[in-house]
C-alpha cells in the first residue's frame, strides 16, 4: 500500500434529528491506496523506516464482529497529525461536559505513523431488537479503526472515560423532544451515544485504548447496543495490547477504568476486561 499524506480527523457525529459518522475520514482529496489483499501484508511504506505491518497486525478484522472491510480495507499513513472531534449539532452542551468535548475537539497529537480501516456490519435499527421480531430489518452500519503510533507519549483516549459522567443526557433546545445520552462503556475508554429525535434513535459509540503511551487504537461503531460495543471495542483494546505490550519505546499506559478519576499517572499498567 502507497502511505497516504493526509491528516486523518477521528469520529464527526452530527445529531439533528439523525446522525452521520465520518470517523477516521481523510482530506486533501488525493488518490486513493491500491486495496489490500491481507490485513497484515499489505500495509508497505514508501519510507523503509516506517513498518505499516505492524499496525495492520494489531487490527480486529473478524467479519462477525467488525463488519466486511471495505475497499480498500486498509490505508496507511505516517508523519501526519492525528485529530479526534465529536460534534452535536443542535445540542448545547454546557459546564465540564462542554469542556471536555472542546478538549477532545481542539487535540492533535503528531503521529510517526499508523494505519485505518473501515467496515460495514448489519445492524438491527435501535427501535426493533432480532429477538423481538426476526424479520426486523437491518441497515448498514459503519465501523472504523484507527491505529497509530504518536511521537510523544499521550493519554488521547483518557478523555473518553470522563465524557459519560459529566455529560449524561444533553436536551435539545431546536429540535423538540431530542435528547442525546451517553453511557460509558464498561471497563473501557469509550463511550455509547444514543440520539433520539422525538421519533427514531441513532446510536455511536466511539473511544480507544493506548499502550505504552505510545501506540494507540481509536474506533466508531455505528447502530451498534452498548454489550455490542463492549464487545467490539475489548476486543480490539486486547488485540493492541497483545500486540505492543512488549515494545520498550515507552512506560505503561495507566488502567481503562469505570471510574472517571482513574489515574493517569504512566507508571500504571493497563489492563481491560
Amino acid at each position: 500500500m502507497v502511505v497516504k499524506r493526509k491528516v486523518f480527523r477521528v469520529a464527526a457525529l452530527a445529531a439533528a434529528g439523525f446522525m452521520v459518522l465520518a470517523g477516521c475520514s481523510t482530506q486533501n482529496g488525493e488518490p486513493e491506496a491500491t486495496p489490500s489483499e491481507d490485513a497484515e501484508s499489505t500495509a508497505s511504506s514508501t519510507s523503509p523506516e516506517v513498518d505499516l505491518d505492524q499496525y495492520a497486525a494489531a487490527l480486529v478484522t473478524d467479519p462477525e464482529l467488525m463488519g466486511v472491510a471495505q475497499d480498500p480495507p486498509i490505508e496507511g499513513f505516517a508523519d501526519e497529525p492525528v485529530s479526534m472531534y465529536l460534534t452535536l449539532s443542535d445540542f448545547s452542551p454546557s459546564g465540564e461536559c462542554k469542556e471536555l468535548l472542546d478538549d477532545l475537539n481542539s487535540y492533535t497529537g503528531p503521529a510517526v505513523a499508523g494505519i485505518s480501516a473501515k467496515f460495514l456490519r448489519d445492524a438491527v435499527p435501535p427501535e426493533s431488537s432480532a429477538s423481538d421480531d426476526p424479520t426486523a430489518d437491518t441497515t448498514q452500519a459503519a465501523v472504523e479503526t484507527l491505529i497509530f503510533e504518536t511521537v510523544n507519549a499521550d493519554e488521547p483516549m483518557s478523555i473518553y472515560r470522563k465524557i459519560p459522567n459529566a455529560c449524561e443526557t444533553l436536551t435539545s433546545k431546536e429540535v423538540e423532544g431530542a435528547e442525546a445520552v451517553f453511557t460509558k462503556v464498561p471497563g473501557l475508554d469509550a463511550i455509547h451515544l444514543e440520539i433520539y429525535d422525538g421519533e427514531e434513535t441513532e446510536t455511536l459509540a466511539v473511544g480507544g485504548s493506548s499502550v505504552n503511551g505510545t501506540y494507540h487504537m481509536y474506533m466508531s461503531a455505528e447502530q451498534v447496543t452498548l454489550e455490542e460495543a463492549k464487545e467490539m471495542f475489548a476486543a480490539q483494546a486486547e488485540k493492541l495490547q497483545d500486540t505492543f505490550e512488549n515494545n520498550p519505546s515507552a512506560s505503561p499506559s495507566p488502567e481503562a477504568s469505570d471510574d472517571d478519576t482513574a489515574s493517569d499517572n504512566p507508571s500504571e499498567s493497563s489492563s481491560k476486561e
